[in-house]
């Protein structure tokens, strides 16, 4: 059940039943902690996953192999916890891993562990050592890990001197996640470095012009963003428009942005009003640079106010009761303002909001997100 629970993405009511489990003296299997590492790392639910470590080098009959060990690494690396998957990593019963045919999804899932905590250094040793203490050549998926890592820390002229360097031809993947850095430490000229490989490789992928358009209109640079947008005209790269659904009593409701029409909004507009009001008191303020328009501060605040998720949110708020979880769906990926939004909603409101957008699962909880705020 609890593996049926976690294939089917409902993470926290796995975790409900593994402590039923518990009260009931039913011990887990090696399985069982498999699957309840997995939700655990989806959850960014750290504690528990240091008790189930905890609980496997306690128990004799329960070996930390090559499986195990992989998952619970993964485990510690979604919780952002990098010390934990060193620990995984030191202890596991295999380490001749030239016979491991894992060893790739190994080195993989600790160098993510290390790129999350922010740990340069041990990243660097991780990566080296493959090869010159296990015999294993980096495959293109750990040079990702490692311009991930360095991304992350704002070292972009490492990262990119790294692809420049790599043995093998550097992939999209590679180029959107140094992209992403930019993003974050707002670097226009890695940015359109990046985006100009990406365009080589694959011209038709819409999210990159956006993502583009992002970093040239948070620096003002909104000529640049008219320039991507015709880019996009002429090649018939079009953007579909967000939608975010959710499922209130078995009926699945669909908002689209900018939605004025659907017959929820004369209850949706009142519960944004009032939002709007407690998340400013509490803190929060729109991030603008999100509206691609060259409009007046009103208009883009109106603007953002009607992102799907959004509107998904309150909507789920008015329908739920205290306490119930708000899961929505989006098809895109979600931006900086809505992820800054939901954060807020998760304190002000106490509730805890699983957004899945077409990047990854985002769990927020008093204030704070799952993802470290880097996606």
């Amino acid at each position: 059940m609890i593996g049926a629970l976690v294939q089917d993405s409902m993470f926290m009511e796995a975790i409900e039943l593994f402590r039923k489990m518990q009260n009931q003296g039913v011990e887990p299997d090696r399985v069982t902690l498999m699957e309840l590492a997995s939700a655990c790392g989806y959850l960014g639910a750290v504690e528990l996953a240091k008790w189930i470590y905890l609980y496997i080098q306690k128990k004799d009959d329960i070996q930390c192999d090559l499986r195990l060990g992989t998952a619970l690494i993964d485990m510690f690396a979604r919780c952002g916890d990098p010390h934990g998957a060193m620990q995984v990593f030191s202890h596991m019963a295999q380490r001749d891993v030239s016979a491991w045919t894992a060893a790739i999804v190994v080195f993989v899932n600790l160098l993510t562990a290390l790129s999350h905590g922010g740990l340069v250094e041990e990243g660097w040793e991780f990566f080296g050592s493959m090869d010159d203490s296990f015999g294993i050549k980096p495959k293109v998926v750990h040079y990702g890990c490692m311009v991930d890592l360095l991304g992350r820390a704002g070292l972009l002229a490492e990262a990119l001197n790294l692809i420049k360097h790599m043995p093998m031809e550097p992939n999209v993947v590679i180029w959107s996640s140094l992209l992403a850095a930019c993003r974050m430490h707002k670097n226009v000229d890695v940015a359109k470095y990046a985006a100009e490989k990406i365009a080589q490789l694959d011209p038709e992928r819409p999210g990159i012009h956006v993502l583009l358009s992002t970093i040239y209109a948070s620096a003002g640079q909104w000529n640049d963003v008219a320039k991507v947008r015709l880019q996009m005209k002429e090649q018939g790269v079009q953007k579909g428009p967000g939608s975010s659904s959710v499922q209130i009593d078995g009926e699945v409701y669909e908002f689209t942005s900018g939605a004025e029409t659907r017959p929820e909004m004369d209850r949706i507009e009142p519960m944004l009003l009032e939002m709007n009001c407690r998340l400013r008191e509490a803190g929060y303020s729109p991030d603008l640079t999100n509206v691609l328009l060259d409009v007046d501060e009103p208009e883009k605040e109106y603007l953002l106010s009607r992102h799907s998720e959004k509107l998904a949110i309150a909507f789920s708020l008015i329908n739920t009761g205290q306490g119930m979880p708000v899961r929505v769906v989006k098809n895109l990926r979600i931006c900086s303002d809505c992820h800054t939004f939901a954060k807020s909603v998760s304190k002000v409101y106490n509730r805890e909001i699983i957004i899945r957008d077409n990047n990854r699962f985002h769990f927020f909880r008093h204030g704070s997100c799952s993802c470290k705020d880097y996606w």
